[in-house]
């Protein structure tokens, strides 16, 4: 015990965490890296020893630490030991977090003019509402459904669908089919593209543009709504209730579905 409390008064007065946590390390998540650097290569059960942290929060952090790049970990027979990556990948986690921002600053600026557009009408006449997570997809989805009137979709990429609620989307596909509502996709024209089977989806026609013509924002318009969806992550979605909005996108959709080619 008395070993343990010495450690950890080594790891909080001999040197100044600050700029660790500022990056986004938790304290748990320092005293870990602190204490794989100084000790080496470590079973969790020994890190926890070192440290006082109760082996489950070790291993939690520690995953949290491997997913940013600062600790590995190897087998020894049938026992998982851990080490502290090289210090200077600290600045490699920092640019990946750069990145990672320049990404969705990218992905903002695709949809800044419209909202700019929105904010400058009436206020009465636009409702907002703003979703995230598989959830968040899942709401808009059933709101279609639930409106049961024909569903223009653009930039879309089918497979995250597929691969954040798969089994909703066959739900999801289920009941377009029984309520007949028709679901009109414009994607992107390349080889081996996502797109859901006919005998999944009946309803849903799909015709296909040149990725120099394409818009990849995410966009869904249905009666007087169209929803935005960003895949950032969270992933999403802004649905603007508003009818000139609606018939704007409904107008954009229906001259790019004119020239928009049948086959890939």
């Amino acid at each position: 015990m008395y070993e343990t409390f010495k450690y950890q008064c080594w790891m909080m007065y001999c040197m100044n965490t600050d700029a660790l946590r500022k990056i986004g390390l938790t304290q748990n998540e320092i005293n870990i890296y602190l204490d794989l650097l100084k000790a080496g290569t470590s079973t969790a059960y020994e890190i926890g020893k070192r440290t006082g942290i109760y082996r489950v929060h070790v291993y939690d952090k520690l995953e949290q630490l491997m997913n940013k790049g600062l600790a590995t970990h190897i087998y020894r027979g049938a026992k998982k030991h851990f080490q502290a990556t090289p210090p200077e990948k600290i600045k490699q986690y920092i640019e990946d977090k750069k990145n990672i921002l320049n990404s969705q600053e990218k992905e903002i600026d695709s949809i800044l003019p419209e909202l700019e557009a929105m904010a400058n009408l009436p206020k009465e006449d636009t409702f907002v509402e703003v979703f995230k997570g598989k959830e968040g997809l899942k709401y808009f989805l059933k709101d279609i459904i639930k409106t049961k009137q024909e569903v223009l979709v653009t930039g879309i990429d089918d497979q995250k669908y597929q691969e954040t609620i798969p089994i909703f989307m066959k739900q999801y596909f289920r009941d377009l089919k029984k309520n007949k509502i028709k679901e009109k996709i414009i994607t992107v024209k390349r080889k081996k593209v996502f797109l859901f089977d006919k005998k999944l989806a009946p309803t849903t026609q799909y015709r296909f543009l040149d990725a120099k013509q394409f818009n990849p924002t995410n966009t869904f318009v249905y009666g007087n709504k169209v929803v935005i969806v960003t895949w950032e992550t969270p992933v999403t979605a802004v649905m603007i209730k508003n009818e000139s909005i609606a018939k704007t996108y409904r107008n954009h959709f229906e001259y790019l579905w004119k020239v928009a080619d049948l086959q890939i």
